[in-house]
């Protein structure tokens, strides 16, 4: 292209702004998925900023379950804010935050795509970067709310490479390595940043490789050094995932390819792949990635000979950089993951629009094709981008999407049918979980749901099997909880007690098995015991209103009469929930000791199986109204189930 003066590069960054703001208009309300679960929705620690410094100390704030707590205190820190605006786990703000950073992030790349085309591309800058944000692929990291490590972490390493670039004589200060620090809050893998800097000396900066290597030898010791103090920083508990290392390892080049086909052409995105780790490392895909892989060094070294191409040879070599991390012998939980893609799609962005500038200025006669394509190109990125946030709108169109597109993942499967069961149509959901059962018959939370389902169909006996071989295969906090609260349902209350307890013991912040602790122990009248469990859950969120009210007064008052409370435990004993039920009537018996009250305390205590309480809540309404024959007819059928 032509030297194009700053004002047409401006008009053409408002004309990227405003596709990126429609591209994304129908984003805003889709629901929390998958990992945010777990990140974001139990995450009983973003709920109050009071406490923001913790983010920064503990990472068991970033999850509330222990296995996935990483160190990522500003990802944290940003959830909290989201969550700060509305008071609830509204998706509008944190979606907000999502294009507000996706613009961030487009506005830092094309300043460095400015350095990497020329001063005069202005323009052509804001192109490139104008289709990065639009693309398609990035719809992954743009829906998942918990991928914003992403984005953070962009940030940072792009803000590096802009000072690093800009300001060549401050790089003995190593000033530049502070964004990148920053940014590495967000995510641990910043030594990628050395091998940007390798990249941009030798090739672009068109110095020695030797030159290019001690350029960037501070990059790589502050890189190694902040993923050794990040890396200490994560939970105890937390697991990186993955199975085989060689399997893991030979698929990885396969998975380049992949990615790389999606840069091109992203279509048939999947939000979980059926992709699994090849058995051989001369499987036909393995030898199409080893091939892949070839051509892409050999293509970096083609371009790399004159500093007119090397732009396509920097961006080759940024696509390869940046997939380094998730390619090596240490497995991820995942062999693919399309949100992997982020970083490396920068690059491959860069080589395609300058190729199309090399293009035009060889054979200007191919000017209007090339500007054709490139215009053609984002707004059918914008397009695609529009119609694929629409399989993110609900858990059910995301997962359904997913089980059509990657038919042999059985978590796909699984998420499909907890859509289903969470709407009540459990044989659909019996179904899918059957289905999955099939692809990962040794899933554990599988095992958990099959449970789930199967007590909502009144099978018992199959309940506590998927119960049981879930603790089997893998006893974490989920096993242990959904056991527990089974176990109350079913009136095996001193059963579930220890599962609550290992449950709370094995996530330092997960609020559930903690309140279901809290709502049984207030129901039993252990005043010490709930302030205890109060106390612990105000730890965790200190906004919590029935841990509040209990550290407060031993009840939950919140109803702030006896009708109020009775009324609430009533409509909990009706849905038989009879925790909830028993704190409730504890809570009205607070304020008024009627007769009443304590017989249908009785009656839930009895339904938990806490036998002993319930007899003395049914004796407590006798003494309160003695002519009370329906709490003397429950303790004789108390007593007479007790000698049965």
């Amino acid at each position: 292209m032509k030297r194009h003066i700053p004002i047409l590069a401006l008009i053409a960054a408002c004309i990227a702004l405003a596709l990126i703001v429609l591209a994304y208009s129908n984003f805003f309300h889709n629901s929390f998925h998958f990992d945010d679960d777990h990140v974001i929705v139990e995450n009983a620690s973003i709920k109050s900023l009071s406490h923001w410094t913790r983010f920064f100390t503990d990472a068991h704030t970033f999850s509330s379950q222990p296995s996935n707590a990483t160190y990522r205190p500003i990802v944290t820190l940003s959830f909290a804010l989201d969550y700060a605006v509305h008071g609830a786990l509204d998706p509008v703000p944190f979606h907000v935050t999502q294009l507000l950073l996706l613009v961030i992030v487009g506005v830092l790349l094309s300043i460095v795509f400015k350095s990497l085309f020329g001063p005069e591309q202005e323009m052509l800058a804001v192109i490139a970067a104008g289709i990065f944000c639009l693309h398609t692929a990035n719809t992954e990291t743009m829906n998942f709310i918990s991928s914003r490590s992403e984005l953070l972490s962009a940030i940072g390493l792009l803000a590096a490479l802009i000072v690093f670039i800009r300001w060549p004589k401050l790089r003995r200060r190593g000033l530049y390595l502070i964004p990148l620090a920053i940014g590495a809050l967000a995510k641990a893998p910043v030594v990628i940043f050395a091998g940007i800097v390798v990249a941009w000396v030798w090739l672009i900066e068109r110095r020695r490789p030797t030159d290019a290597l001690k350029a960037a030898a501070p990059s790589f010791i502050a890189g190694i050094a902040l993923l050794i103090g990040l890396n200490a920083m994560n939970a105890k508990e937390w697991i990186a995932g993955g199975g085989s290392r060689i399997g893991y390892l030979i698929t990885q080049p396969y998975a380049w390819l992949h990615y790389a086909r999606l840069a091109i052409l992203p279509v048939g995105l999947s939000a979980d792949t059926d992709l699994e780790p090849m058995a051989h490392w001369y499987d036909t895909n393995a030898i199409a990635g080893y091939a892949f892989v070839a051509l892409l060094c050999l293509a970096i070294a083609r371009f790399a000979r004159t500093r007119e191409e090397a732009p396509i040879a920097f961006g080759l070599a940024w696509f390869g950089i940046t997939l380094l991390p998730t390619s090596s012998i240490f497995p991820l939980a995942e062999v693919v993951n399309e949100h992997r893609l982020f970083f490396p799609l920068m690059g491959a962005v860069a080589a395609f629009v300058w190729t199309a500038e090399l293009i035009v200025q060889r054979w200007p006669q191919a000017q209007r094709l090339a500007y054709s394509i490139l215009v053609i190109a984002a707004l059918a990125l914008a397009y695609g981008t529009h119609v694929r946030n629409e399989a993110w709108r609900t858990e059910e169109t995301l997962w359904r999407d997913v089980t059509q597109k990657s038919p042999r993942n059985g978590r796909g499967w699984m998420n499909y049918g907890l859509t289903q069961m969470e709407v009540g149509r459990y044989i659909s959901a019996k179904e899918a979980f059957d289905r999955a059962a099939q692809f990962t018959p040794s899933f554990w939370t599988l095992e958990i749901n099959r449970g789930i389902v199967a007590a909502a169909l009144g099978d018992d006996v199959s309940a506590e099997q998927h119960f049981r071989r879930a603790l089997e295969l893998h006893p974490d906090r989920n096993a242990h909880f959904y056991y527990a609260r089974w176990l109350l349902r079913r009136g095996r209350g001193t059963e579930a007690e220890p599962h609550l307890a290992e449950a709370a013991r094995m996530a330092p912040t997960w609020v559930p098995p903690r309140r279901l602790a809290l709502q049984v122990a207030v129901g039993r009248g252990q005043d010490q015991k709930a302030r205890a469990l109060a106390a612990g859950i105000l730890q965790i969120d200190p906004t919590d209103a029935e841990a509040l009210a209990v550290q407060r007064d031993g009840a939950d008052l919140r109803g702030g009469t006896y009708r109020a409370c009775f009324d609430q435990a009533w409509a909990s004993l009706r849905d038989e929930q009879h925790a909830q039920a028993a704190s409730g009537f504890r809570a009205a018996i607070r304020f008024e000791p009627k007769a009443t009250a304590y017989n249908n305390l009785g009656w839930s205590l009895a339904s938990l199986g806490f036998r002993d309480d319930a007899a003395a809540a049914y004796r407590a309404a006798i003494a309160a109204d003695p002519q009370f024959e329906r709490a003397k007819n429950n303790l004789r059928d108390l007593d007479a189930s007790a000698t049965r």
